[in-house]
């Protein structure tokens, strides 16, 4: 199999989640003078890449004392001069307080803590760091083996943050060619439809990336903050989204890696195309399903089987990955949710195509789905078997996967 070295490194760490710096904003809100005679001002440092996840909060000028830190959400209260303390509380009501440690030197001295912000936690005990949140900190301490010693502040500070992508595992495809469409006949067991023909050769020119499983509702919902799917569940497919809902999708997430650096020129994450969907499915086999001449209840996650003449158990989506993948290494390609292409439907030709796209074809545009669903019979879920829907349409059967490929302009 073809592939390429640089790109497989930058795949390595494209695929990972976290929380990344954005930006450290000034501080507000006055400290108080410490028994010291000084101020303690807090700071912190971090890491805009994505893969970093710590920030370093640290305050300096701190006579020998137990130290630790205030964090609250997206609030910046005002509480003067609280019962026990010498300074403000800059952040105001539903803060967390978190111990630190002790700085027992003679002198005074600057401390620092690491905070892994996949872990910060809220006030109320959930995690708090999230796609486009704003933290706000503050530094507490007590002058060590003073009894009843107050409380000292600095001041308030801000950390904007923005949050990695749950990015799709991907799976090299190698360029290559293969003939697209099918020669069965319309009767059973596969109901062949005229526009699957004529079956003609077609290359794909370039290696590209192909999401090894649909697109997640954890995945979804992690950037764009909602799932829409009846069948819920984390490692379920995300499904009811439109092919807009799912452009949209893979828009903001080669914006967010490209601004990392985690896309090379020239490429995208973006549906599929038709043709390199089918490619992909067919994963060098040249019969009606990757898995062989027939589909069976076993082999995917459908409705009935013209095979076995069986109704299939459990008419609902599955977790990806619960059946065995095709030979490249893909998940789902026959059954599950149909899976929104790039292209508009069109008629094929017998000329040989080298990486065909079909855009602006009809009006209003349809867009194709392949690949069968939980509800379709096994003729839905053939390699080659064409549909279309409404690119603003939505049901429970119709989600998508995305690949990381050559840039295309859609009109």
């Amino acid at each position: 199999m073809k592939s390429s070295r640089s790109f497989h490194f930058v795949l390595a760490v494209a695929l990972t989640s976290g929380v990344a710096i954005a930006q450290i904003g000034t501080t507000y809100c006055a400290a108080n003078v410490n028994s010291s005679g000084s101020i303690s001002n807090i700071f912190a440092t971090g890491s805009t890449v994505v893969t970093d996840c710590d920030l370093t909060l640290g305050c300096d000028n701190l006579p020998p004392s137990t130290f630790g830190y205030f964090i609250t959400s997206r609030t910046q209260g005002f509480v003067t001069n609280p019962g026990g303390s010498a300074g403000n509380l800059c952040l105001g009501v539903g803060v967390g307080r978190y111990a630190g440690d002790v700085l027992s030197s003679g002198t005074t001295g600057a401390v620092s803590l690491v905070l892994d912000l996949n872990a910060i936690p809220s006030p109320a005990g959930s995690t708090m760091v999230a796609f486009g949140d704003t933290v706000n900190f503050q530094f507490w301490h007590r002058d060590a083996g003073t009894t009843g010693a107050t409380s000292n502040f600095s001041e308030g500070l801000e950390v904007q943050f923005d949050a990695a992508l749950l990015v799709p595992t991907m799976v090299p495809i190698p360029a290559g060619s293969f003939s697209m469409g099918s020669n069965a006949g319309p009767g059973a067991p596969y109901f062949a439809q005229v526009g699957e023909q004529p079956v003609h050769m077609v290359t794909i020119t370039q290696d590209f990336w192909m999401g090894a499983t649909e697109i997640t509702q954890e995945e979804y919902q992690a950037f764009m903050g909602t799932t829409p799917s009846y069948f819920q569940g984390s490692d379920f497919p995300v499904e009811q989204v439109s092919w807009d809902d799912a452009r949209e999708y893979c828009a903001l997430l080669t914006t967010q890696q490209s601004a990392a650096g985690l896309i090379p020129g020239g490429f995208e994450y973006r549906l599929p195309t038709e043709a390199e969907w089918e490619y992909s499915c067919r994963a060098g086999t040249t019969t009606e399903f990757n898995v062989g001449a027939g589909l069976f209840c076993g082999q995917a996650r459908f409705g009935y089987s013209h095979h076995s003449n069986t109704f299939c158990p459990l008419m609902l989506t599955v977790a990806v990955g619960s059946h065995a993948p095709n030979a490249w290494g893909l998940y789902d390609m026959h059954g599950n949710v149909f899976e929104w292409c790039l292209d508009d439907l069109d008629n094929y030709t017998d000329a040989p195509q080298i990486d065909p796209f079909v855009s602006g074809t009809l009006f209003p545009m349809y867009p194709v789905i392949r690949g069968g669903a939980w509800l379709a019979d096994s003729d839905f879920c053939r390699s080659a078997t064409r549909l279309s829907a409404a690119p603003s349409g939505r049901h429970s059967s119709l989600g998508f996967r995305v690949v990381l490929a050559p840039v295309i302009i859609v009109p």
